[in-house]
């Protein structure tokens, strides 16, 4: 069954606190059912790492995986599968050895 993922379809960067995030800053092509994400970060300063603040706008879709997705996330699985077992495989055989040398 396909799923349903997120795209990130926009992404802006303001430097600044008080940057105010404005409907005309939105993509034109935006639509009903995006998700809309405001990312605020202050400043930090330290000794060994610092950075500015900063505000993100950031818009996601949500849309159906395509068939290539699809067929990617299925392969994904089987081969994960196929390891786990082979994983599951080597430690029984050296549990079974392991408890094979006691009477």
């Amino acid at each position: 069954m396909k799923q349903i993922t997120q795209k990130e379809i926009y992404r802006k960067h303001f430097r600044g606190n008080d940057y105010d995030v404005r409907f005309s800053d939105l993509p034109k092509d935006i639509q009903e059912n995006d998700i809309i994400e405001i990312i605020r970060e202050d400043s930090y300063y330290s000794e060994n790492n610092s950075y500015e603040a900063y505000t993100e706008l950031v818009v996601l879709r949500e849309v159906e995986e395509t068939d290539e997705e699809y067929q990617e996330r299925l392969n994904e699985n089987a081969r994960f599968e196929q390891q786990n077992r082979k994983k599951k495989y080597e430690y029984f055989l050296k549990l079974k050895a392991e408890f094979e040398q006691f009477p």
